[in-house]
């Protein structure tokens, strides 16, 4: 999460928009601390109540600042916080009792994780293989519907086999959730590029050697999991 934000900030700067970044970063760890502990059972979930005013603090910071585009600044400070913090922190809810019943469990988690690698691996695959009608040139010329199929297909076979380990779900829940995660995953994909796109870089940073930053690794599960926990909240009505 926190090289995540770092990697925000630092894309946000090549397009001469200036960010709060110390501020950004610190409210968006307590933000991301708080709701993780919440989420664990640590602390009451009364506390997430004293998180929506740490928003207001960009505001009053920015009319000490001098630095041109007050707006772009201040929009670019909140955003990674929604964008990045928050999802991050959603992913640790997916061990949490309210959101997946009665007992902790560490399974969704790690599910939503083999499922999103299943897709992406499988989409490259299928689409470098067969793939020619393009899914969303303008955005991302190289995904392609062939590929989004193949990879949706091979999510669900990762759904089913985790289905026969894990019982927390039952089967037809499971191939649910796998819809939902490639689903979500795929916008949250695409909603990445768009963002790269806009600021004219490939990657988001480079701490995963030949695959980019943190960003380019979990843009689908930062789609994903706040989606995956409505569904699962769902079923527990």
């Amino acid at each position: 999460m926190m090289v995540g934000l770092l990697e925000f900030f630092r894309l946000a700067g090549l397009r001469e928009i200036y960010p709060q970044r110390v501020l950004g970063f610190a409210v968006g760890t307590i933000i991301y601390i708080t709701v993780a502990v919440s989420a664990l059972g640590i602390i009451s979930t009364w506390y997430l109540a004293f998180l929506p005013p740490l928003i207001f603090v960009f505001f009053i910071a920015e009319l000490f600042r001098t630095k041109p585009n007050s707006l772009l600044n201040i929009a670019f400070s909140i955003l990674p916080i929604v964008y990045i913090s928050i999802p991050f922190a959603m992913m640790i809810f997916l061990m949490n009792p309210v959101v997946i019943g009665e007992h902790p469990y560490w399974h969704i988690l790690l599910s939503l994780l083999i499922i999103q690698g299943s897709y992406d691996t499988f989409a490259y695959l299928a689409g470098k293989a067969i793939g020619k009608h393009k899914l969303f040139e303008k955005i991302s010329p190289k995904k392609t519907w062939e590929g989004t199929i193949g990879g949706t297909f091979f999510g669900l076979i990762a759904a089913f086999i985790l289905s026969l380990f894990f019982k927390e779900l039952t089967t037809w829940q499971w191939l649910v959730a796998a819809l939902i995660i490639n689903i979500s995953g795929t916008f949250g994909d695409l909603s990445e590029s768009m963002l790269k796109r806009q600021l004219h870089v490939k990657d988001s940073g480079n701490i995963f050697p030949g695959h980019g930053g943190v960003l380019d690794r979990f843009d689908a599960a930062i789609f994903s999991a706040p989606v995956l926990i409505c569904y699962l909240l769902l079923l527990n009505l």
